[in-house]
């Protein structure tokens, strides 16, 4: 099954939400029955939580067993966002722009990504700087396809992999992400 395209994703879920606390606002939805709702597949699921939680659209009950979570709810600012219809579609279009669509993948690989930095075994300064390259390249990928700075990827992902080298990591998902932007990026954004 092809994943859906995160910003699409993220949509169907703030909608939920958002729904939900129309009905009852102190209530928060578990995993279950955000994945019978939305008909979302449990590995799009998790990440997508979590990045809405660190944006601050979410409130996010987690459980003993990280990165699990026990319940969710719209935060303050979520329910801002979604009353912002323009603010709302520019962000998280209703239907995926053509690039978007075909890069649906990379999102997933990005978090993959972010969950391998975050368990390597590195310290200090270095640590500091693994984590701030990969929020830097979520960062770059959050923005329209036709606006990324695949200069700027490529760079990042040379930084990123000579930290996974440097602490004798597996660099496959970033060999991977380079393939699928290699492969699927219109030529007239390649560099």
């Amino acid at each position: 099954m092809k994943p859906q395209h995160t910003k699409t994703v993220r949509r169907r879920l703030l909608l939920l939400f958002y729904e939900r606390y129309l009905t009852d606002p102190l209530d928060m939805l578990g995993p279950e029955e955000v994945v019978q709702q939305t008909n979302i597949p449990r590995e799009q699921l998790q990440p997508n939580i979590f990045y809405l939680y660190e944006r601050g659209l979410v409130d996010l009950m987690t459980t003993y067993n990280p990165p699990n979570f026990s319940g969710v709810r719209i935060s303050a600012d979520g329910i801002d966002l979604v009353e912002d219809y323009y603010e709302f579609n520019r962000r998280y279009p209703p239907v995926p722009g053509e690039y978007e669509d075909r890069l649906a993948e990379v999102p997933v690989l990005v978090e993959r990504l972010v969950d391998e930095a975050e368990y390597i075994a590195l310290d200090g300064e270095r640590r500091k700087c693994l984590l701030r390259d990969v929020q830097y390249l979520r960062d770059e990928l959050v923005r329209p396809a036709e606006r990324w700075r695949v200069e700027v990827i490529h760079t990042v992902l040379d930084w990123i992999e000579a930290h996974f080298e440097a602490a004798q990591g597996d660099t496959g998902t970033v060999v991977e992400l380079r393939g699928v932007l290699r492969e699927k990026l219109p030529r007239a954004i390649r560099p």
